[in-house]
């Protein structure tokens, strides 16, 4: 998921709106009315937990992996 405030910074700087030494404060006022918009939506990002929460984090679950072939059980 991208970030917000990036998302915005990114927008300002292209749309060429506001100055660049403004730009990170109206980033933060505009993205925290945002983010208080979306609370009251019930819009959050839920908290990830579990091999999906340690993916999203970039630390991948140790039994995510498939198991190398050395290591397989056979049935026979």
């Amino acid at each position: 998921m991208r970030d917000l405030r990036y998302e915005m910074t990114a927008a300002l700087a292209g749309a060429g709106l506001v100055d660049a030494t403004q730009r990170t404060r109206v980033v933060d006022v505009c993205a925290g009315v945002a983010e208080r918009y979306c609370a009251e939506l019930g819009h959050t990002p839920a908290v990830r937990s579990g091999e999906i929460g340690e993916l999203a984090a970039g630390e991948p679950a140790a039994g995510w992996a498939p198991t190398p072939p050395e290591e397989t059980q056979r049935a026979w």
